[in-house]
């Protein structure tokens, strides 16, 4: 009797555990988050995602930063943390004529097949640079570019192209 009672208590533990255990979105319509404006364009930042936002390397200044950047990364708690987790750099071009694909600069360039997902229809590459991983994604509305670089891979962590967070986040990129 008191081994079927150790073993019913301990399957009601099993159960509370695996009830308790936050499910991963399926879907990137059941991502949520927040809406982070860079003042030219949004994206969704997922929960448990971080945004910064891109610094003005041109500028003498500290703390100014470009609308037209974002860098959001997952699992992140401080800046620090671009240096050892997945991310997703975003760069936003008004005029499709200021930009230049940057395919050339990156070793083991091989092509995706192009989509559509949200505002825009999206050519890219999987490629490296220095060692790292990178999924490059450029799309156009007609008038404006984005492109997306994926970090895949860092320091043991993964995200892709196919997790639900990082098409959401794709999906909700919008030109302001």
């Amino acid at each position: 009797m008191k081994k079927l009672l150790s073993m019913m208590l301990a399957l009601v533990m099993v159960f509370a555990v695996i009830a308790c255990t936050p499910k991963a979105p399926e879907t990137p319509e059941e991502v949520t988050g927040e809406t982070y404006d860079t003042g030219e364009f949004t994206a969704l930042v997922p929960e448990g995602w971080m945004a910064f936002p891109s610094s003005d390397l041109l500028d003498e200044y500290e703390g100014d930063y470009d609308p037209t950047g974002l860098q959001i990364c997952k699992g992140a708690k401080s800046e620090w943390d671009l240096f050892s987790k997945p991310c997703i750099t975003i760069n936003y071009y008004e005029d499709a004529t200021e930009f230049a694909s940057a395919k050339s600069w990156y070793d083991d360039a091989q092509d995706i097949t192009p989509f559509d997902l949200g505002n825009y229809s999206w050519t890219g590459y999987t490629a490296t640079s220095l060692d790292m991983p990178y999924t490059i994604l450029e799309g156009t509305d007609g008038v404006s570019v984005m492109q997306v670089s994926i970090l895949t891979e860092n320091s043991g962590n993964s995200i892709a192209l196919e997790d639900a967070d990082v098409q959401a986040i794709i999906m909700s990129i919008l030109a302001n």
